[in-house]
């Protein structure tokens, strides 16, 4: 035995320990028969078991009172603090269990296409430093796709723009503020310019995202408040494609900055309004999982960097 652990416990109470959950039955139930039945135990193991806890202290815990038995002046004193042990020991079995739980997970995620380039895997690979046993499952489309998804289960996670406000039935939590930007192809008369109104770009055809993505609710929101109607040219199911049409000529759009330089697209400050959109994740309060629990930790933790573009890569 480990010597610190030989220190912890005197002979006494490792000889008590496991004595003690007959005692606590017996002391709860006032009777050897049924603290035997709820035990699952003979009933002579469960009286020599309480008899053995008396011998240990040198004093009984319990005496004989009619039909039944009752507790000792003794048995009293040592019943809260043999419940609080028995109650620590369930606790430490619990966590290890939850432990192993968490460690043989899967979690499920679905996300908002846009955030698949940089944010979802960004996410995923600074989970998996501490937890590198979790299983992901994931899928990616428009965002009224991945809220569905949550709300029928088939989702432990949402992650996705435009959570607030957010209908009964579902946690969220915002994780940073993403800008956006106008961009143009390279020839266009707004291209030289360092900023523009949403009204001047109207003035050209827009290229958008087809309903149900949650940047295409975000850009009809910007030129409702701004007043104006644009003209769709083209509706795209990624931003690749989107920035590809912009670049071929064929309109101009509102997206997040791109990562990288894309060829023949210049990159405008929207101005009157400035145009951003949230991005958080969304899950049920119901989802017991040890998994997503501590996925959420994670999140709270704050570790998206939205300083640079599609919220970065999470910072410890």
């Amino acid at each position: 035995m480990d010597a610190a652990l030989g220190d912890a416990l005197d002979e006494e109470t490792r000889r008590l320990l496991p004595l003690l959950p007959a005692f606590v039955a017996v002391a709860e139930v006032e009777q050897v028969t049924l603290a035997a039945a709820m035990l699952r135990a003979p009933q002579p193991t469960v009286s020599r078991a309480v008899a053995r806890v008396g011998e240990v202290l040198g004093v009984p815990v319990v005496e004989r009172h009619g039909r039944g038995i009752r507790l000792t002046d003794a048995g009293r004193a040592l019943l809260p603090h043999a419940r609080q042990a028995l109650a620590a020991l369930g606790a430490g079995v619990d966590a290890v269990r939850s432990r192993e739980a968490l460690a043989r997970g899967t979690l499920s995620v679905a996300f908002q296409t846009s955030l698949g380039e940089s944010v979802v895997p960004a996410l995923i690979k600074e989970f998996l430093a501490d937890h590198p046993a979790v299983r992901f499952t994931m899928t990616q489309g428009a965002r009224r796709s991945c809220l569905d998804a949550l709300d029928a289960g088939e989702a432990d996670i949402a992650l996705v723009s435009r959570l607030v406000p957010s209908p009964a039935g579902r946690e969220i939590l915002t994780l940073f503020q993403e800008p956006l930007v106008l961009i143009v192809p390279a020839g266009h008369e707004l291209a030289p310019r360092p900023g523009a109104t949403l009204r001047e770009a109207t003035r050209s055809t827009f290229i958008t995202l087809k309903h149900g993505f949650g940047l295409r609710g975000t850009v009809d929101a910007l030129c409702a408040a701004a007043g104006v109607r644009p003209t769709i040219g083209f509706e795209g199911e990624d931003l690749h494609t989107v920035r590809g049409l912009v670049a071929a000529g064929l309109g101009v759009s509102v997206l997040p900055p791109a990562r990288h330089p894309v060829h023949d697209v210049v990159e405008i400050r929207l101005d009157e309004p400035v145009p951003s959109r949230d991005i958080g994740a969304a899950w049920s309060p119901h989802n017991t999982s040890p998994t997503l629990a501590a996925f959420v930790e994670m999140l709270r933790a704050g570790v998206v960097d939205s300083s640079t573009p599609d919220g970065g890569a999470p910072v410890r």
